[in-house]
């Protein structure tokens, strides 16, 4: 095994970020190069931080080969979109046209063109993204009981 050395700068900075930093992952990187730094073993600080064996020493060779910017995880790029950008430019059209919830608007491109179906929380998503915005309904609930509360005469 390598032996890890660590600067006292080095040791201080990944003390701070082990304890301090807002993202989990990065702070548990951190510890795990200390306490490498400290002679424990791969399999001792993996044991100790409840990970595999190998996901140490991809710490470890990330920290030596790039420092500190090797604790911080990649983009992670997940699913790609159901709608390609000429149909969530389709649905833009439409809800500056007829407007509407996101539900009608739905209903509407459905009849008129072969699209994915998508669910209304991700149309609502879309729509959010190209800025469209949404009132609440005029008698809603919470208004609907406040003005009751206020229409009534004081005893």
């Amino acid at each position: 095994m390598k032996l890890l050395i660590l600067q006292q700068a080095e040791q201080q900075t990944l003390r701070d970020m082990g304890v301090f930093h807002p993202h989990p992952r990065v702070r548990i990187r951190a510890q795990a190069i200390v306490r490498l730094s400290q002679r424990l073993t791969l399999q001792q600080t993996a044991n100790e931080f409840h990970v595999h064996l190998n996901s140490i020493e991809a710490w470890r060779q990330r920290w030596n080969k790039q420092g500190l910017m090797g604790l911080y995880e990649g983009h992670h790029t997940g699913r790609k979109r159901k709608w390609t950008d000429q149909q969530q430019e389709a649905l833009r059209a439409l809800a500056q046209a007829d407007g509407g919830s996101a539900n009608s608007l739905l209903r509407t491109l459905a009849q008129t063109e072969g699209l994915p179906a998508i669910s209304q929380e991700t149309a609502r998503r879309y729509l959010h993204e190209m800025q469209f915005s949404y009132k609440r309904y005029r008698y809603s609930l919470k208004k609907s009981i406040h003005r009751k509360l206020s229409a009534r005469p004081h005893e």
